[in-house]
């Protein structure tokens, strides 16, 4: 039986048209059954990884990797929905706009590396002690290389950087496996999950050569290209920083509002919430050259894509929340064992933040095809302030749970809330409204050709 049979069919009902179903089919396959591997091998290891540190170490390492996850906007340079959107509109050009992402890419590792190592250097935090960071955030220096697999995207290739990618996941799991089992500590696990990051780059810049005789040799720096890119992407990375900042302040921020261990049980309790996020982030990877395409046809076409698509992600979601709010107890205790038990209050107020994740990105799909990037800044700083403000008044008291209320609370402003407040994306909010729930006139318009 294909697994990933439910998901192949609704997204032909979201897609009718004959020339996108099989584009759209094709790519979801792909990336979801590359999720779906990553989840099975992530919860064996994640459990080990867990189960081997304990709360404490535990906690460590989860404010190491949202503090690394800071900076990734930077590293980002936020040119992977550009580089989608300008292949789709312009495939005459698509190697200029690549060369100039992985310029800009370079130049942003490199900032972002210095950046973390340097402000963990004045946090006078033990957490983040310099050597580790520079451990978590040595893969900034590779990142550029992801231009590379975005480009794959954008051609509706997604096999063979999935494939490269898989090759160095596999080798960095049975790695971490091995560390643990000869018992090489914090530095030596988390060590692992950059060495992932940096080998899938170089795997699928190995591809490249191959498939389309690209190499990093040939690269030419069109300074009006790059320039221009930049300009557009400006606003993307400052709301990236905004969106990583309110998604894991709350993990950096802890260890100054309570102990390692709080911390720890609170990042088991996400970590089980999370493990879900593959499946809007499968989809809507998957349907984003097709959004853009819509684009450029009837705004009838577009609009109906656009609500196909929230419609299609909330009932996803939505059953994922109720399924797994109530197996918390069975999951927690499978995945982290007992000592970690005190976590299922936390797991089952932030598992209903998915939804408002999954809702905003079909919303900065949208929003980055109107040209509307710039909006993405101050509602993002402003949920990033709202997170740090709710998390200093409830982590103190509540501990793990406070968190959660937190990020919930949080997440439902910049994909939902922030759309009615601005007259530039009500349009969107209304759309959204119509589409939140999994009720049978929606379920219909799933259905409808």
């Amino acid at each position: 039986m294909n697994i990933l049979s439910p998901i192949q069919n609704l997204v032909a009902k979201v897609l009718p048209q004959s020339s996108t179903k099989k584009l759209a089919l094709k790519g979801v396959t792909w990336l979801a059954g590359d999720k779906i591997v990553r989840l099975g091998i992530s919860v064996f290891t994640g459990a080990l990884v867990t189960r081997y540190l304990g709360p404490e170490k535990y906690g460590v390492l989860s404010a190491l990797t949202a503090y690394a996850a800071l900076f990734g906007p930077i590293a980002n340079m936020g040119v992977n929905s550009l580089i989608i959107r300008d292949v789709a509109a312009h495939p005459e050009e698509e190697r200029k706009v690549v060369d100039a992402a992985i310029f800009l890419k370079l130049f942003g590792g490199i900032v972002a590396f210095i950046f973390a190592v340097s402000l963990a250097l004045f946090a006078n935090q033990p957490q983040y002690e310099p050597f580790l960071v520079v451990i978590a955030t040595v893969q900034f220096l590779f990142y550029f290389l992801e231009s590379i697999e975005i480009w794959f995207l954008a051609k509706h290739q997604q096999k063979k950087p999935i494939i490269a990618s898989q090759i160095s996941f596999l080798f960095t799991s049975v790695l971490r496996v091995a560390f643990i089992y000869f018992d090489l500590g914090l530095a030596a696990v988390l060590f692992t999950y950059a060495l992932d990051s940096i080998l899938g780059g170089i795997f699928v810049y190995i591809t490249a050569r191959k498939y389309f005789s690209f190499t990093l040799t040939s690269l030419v720096y069109d300074k009006t290209k790059v320039r221009k890119l930049f300009r557009e992407t400006l606003p993307l990375i400052l709301s990236g920083l905004g969106s990583n900042i309110y998604m894991k302040i709350d993990k950096v921020i802890m260890p100054w509002l309570t102990t390692a261990f709080t911390l720890g049980i609170y990042s088991a309790a996400t970590r089980l919430s999370e493990l879900w996020y593959f499946v809007p982030y499968s989809v809507s990877t998957a349907l984003a050259p097709l959004i853009a395409e819509a684009k450029s046809k009837t705004p009838d076409i577009y609009e109906k894509r656009i609500r196909k698509s929230l419609v299609l992600i909330n009932l996803v979601t939505f059953v994922i929340a109720a399924f797994t709010f109530l197996i918390g107890p069975l999951a927690i205790s499978l995945y982290a064992g007992e000592k970690y038990s005190t976590a299922l209050p936390a797991l089952q107020v932030h598992i209903w933040s998915l939804p408002f994740i999954s809702m905003g990105l079909i919303v900065d799909i949208w929003l980055v095809n109107e040209r509307l990037q710039k909006v993405q800044v101050a509602r993002t700083f402003m949920t990033a302030a709202l997170n740090i403000v709710l998390n200093i008044l409830l982590v103190p008291k509540y501990g793990a749970v406070g968190a959660a209320w937190a990020t919930l609370i949080a997440y439902t402003y910049p994909g939902f809330f922030a759309n009615l407040l601005d007259s530039r994306t009500r349009k969107i909010f209304w759309i959204e409204l119509q589409s939140i729930f999994p009720t049978p006139k929606n379920i219909k318009f799933i259905l409808e050709k």
